[in-house]
């Protein structure tokens, strides 16, 4: 399969584009049996999706959105169990879950294979999403990226550091709040150091010997962002791996932290929209993944919360790293390797 962009065409305005959207639903979809379209969403996203993406929506389509706050690995569990009758319509998934979903068909593909042209989208605003957000044949390209860089307390660093050899800094003896395995980030940081050192995220052995030069460094391996945030906003710590969005929030609050992205790359968490195999509402679930690849849609996420956006050419606030500086790495593979690398964090990092 071929996944590269469309020609560039001007942009619809986005009132424009949502009266189409409402204008290619079936009747069904506006009545009062047809218009509730279940969307399982991280529970720290729903505020997200309420506060700005649902409200256009459903008013240029009378549709319903009901959110339903799930984490992606219990949306994928979820999914299977509720396989040829499920209860969700659409996903708001990390890429990870749902490349798995989509080798085991439980999301819906990109190309309608009886229609005609072939490589016709079902989703068309898809067809502007940049080559490297494409990380499955089998589903829909990513929305948007959160990059994890680092989340700092400035009174520590007057100025951001720079690269992540930065953490073997002395200086930061006991002073790292970094995170285990019961967290996306404590596989991820092993498969960043594998990629800095080898070229291969999957080096185990480059990945861990990298993070054991850290041990004399590492104040915790948590399990929480919000709670490893707090301990550089509070000082205890000085540096961890977070997001600008949550930089932002707590800059807000006072506290003395800030967010870069370092030389080689700030980590991409793809994640976005995809359609359950087998929704009843396949229409209004394509319309709402269509919506959230439109201009106004992309610009939002990257405006309001942050994301790095798939859209090509998307604008990008202050701040936000471009897509193509992001380091993409294969989230499935590592997904495979996730339970012996635990095993192996568990004995070589865990006093």
């Amino acid at each position: 399969m071929t996944c590269g962009k469309r020609p560039p065409r001007p942009p619809a305005a986005a009132h424009l584009l949502l009266a189409l959207v409402a204008a290619s639903l079936p009747a069904g979809c506006a009545g009062p049996a047809g218009n509730d379209l279940v969307i399982a969403v991280p529970p720290g996203r729903i505020a997200d999706l309420e506060d700005y993406f649902a409200g256009p929506f459903e008013a240029a389509t009378g549709a319903n959105l009901i959110p339903v706050g799930l984490r992606s690995a219990d949306q994928a569990a979820r999914v299977r169990v509720e396989t040829g009758n499920p209860s969700l319509d659409v996903l708001w998934i990390d890429a990870g879950e749902a490349a798995l979903l989509a080798r085991e068909g439980l999301v819906e593909t990109p190309f309608d294979p009886e229609a005609f042209p072939a490589e016709e989208l079902r989703v068309p605003n898809a067809a502007w999403a940049d080559p490297d957000a494409w990380f499955s044949q089998g589903a829909l390209p990513a929305t948007f990226s959160s990059a994890v860089g680092f989340l700092y307390n400035t009174e520590h660093f007057p100025s951001p550091p720079a690269s992540w050899s930065a953490l073997e800094d002395p200086a930061l003896e006991g002073r790292l709040a970094l995170f285990g395995f019961g967290s996306t980030l404590g596989p991820l940081t092993v498969a960043a150091l594998a990629r800095i050192d080898a070229g291969d995220e999957t080096d185990a052995d480059a990945g861990f010997r990298r993070l054991g030069r850290l041990r004399d460094n590492v104040l915790v391996y948590g399990t929480s962002g919000p709670a490893n945030n707090q301990l550089v906003a509070q000082g205890e710590a000085s540096l961890t791996l977070g997001l600008p969005s949550q930089a932002r929030h707590l800059a807000s609050e006072g506290a003395p932290v800030g967010w870069t992205a370092p030389a080689e790359g700030a980590i991409a968490l793809p994640q976005g929209i995809q359609i359950v195999t087998g929704t009843r509402r396949p229409e209004l679930a394509r319309a709402f993944a269509d919506y959230m690849f439109s201009a106004e849609a992309q610009q939002t996420a990257a405006r309001e919360l942050q994301l790095v956006p798939s859209r090509s050419g998307a604008e990008l606030p202050p701040g936000l790293p471009p897509s193509d500086t992001l380091m993409r790495l294969d989230m499935v593979t590592l997904g495979d390797l996730r339970p012996s690398w635990a095993t192996r964090f568990r004995r070589e990092m865990i006093p």
